[in-house]
């Protein structure tokens, strides 16, 4: 069965006797996964995945509960200052800002990550869409008289605290997927080991001594 070379210049990979039918896109992935998040052993990634997890689905909650208890439950009268973009009132732009944020934070990464053109054009399209509505509040208490300047302010503050929330919250999440990848990919593959780049290349620069 044919094998692939190892290339000790490559700051990913021992990858001696891996079997051909492993994918190279899959390696590269792994290696980028290990030298952009600095991990390189099963016990680093567990340890990673657990705690990014973990963190994202707080940060997410707290923006969940920060939604229901001062937009959602607020005093805001949701009659005014409706939203010029499909006519949603406040606590329906609040949580679409949220969605929208959770899809750009997504497909952001993916697309970072994967070097996929589509997901990236969509997490444009995403935060084009929350940077409208979380300034918008602002904008027509400044050109209008439906919303005091205060009220616009106050508005525009609450959704952009939401919405950074879940853009960090989806990061988290993400690279929390993504490690769980990383740990079935190494875990289905023993034979490959990730080293950090200054082991190999100190492999790389050592001297001859069969001379």
């Amino acid at each position: 069965m044919s094998e692939l070379e190892s290339n000790p210049s490559m700051s990913g990979h021992d990858d001696v006797g891996v079997e051909s039918n492993i994918s190279e896109a899959h390696i590269e992935l792994a290696e980028r996964l290990a030298l952009r998040m600095n991990i390189f052993d099963k016990p680093a990634i567990f340890n990673m995945l657990s705690s990014r997890a973990k963190w994202g689905a707080g940060i997410i909650t707290v923006s969940l509960l920060f939604w229901w208890l001062l937009i959602s439950s607020g005093s805001d009268n949701m009659d005014d200052g409706v939203s010029k973009f499909l006519g949603l009132d406040f606590n329906e732009v609040a949580l679409l800002v949220m969605a929208l944020a959770f899809l750009y934070s997504v497909f952001g990464d993916f697309s970072r990550e994967l070097g996929s053109l589509v997901p990236s054009i969509i997490s444009g399209v995403m935060i084009i869409f929350v940077a409208l509505y979380v300034g918008e509040p602002i904008v027509t208490a400044l050109l209008s008289d439906t919303l005091s300047l205060e009220s616009g302010l106050w508005r525009t503050g609450r959704l952009s605290l939401v919405s950074l929330g879940v853009i960090y919250g989806g990061h988290l999440i993400v690279d929390a997927s993504l490690l769980l990848w990383l740990r079935r990919f190494l875990e289905a593959h023993e034979d490959i080991e990730l080293t950090p780049p200054s082991r190999t290349s100190e492999a790389s620069q050592m001297p001859n001594l069969d001379d």
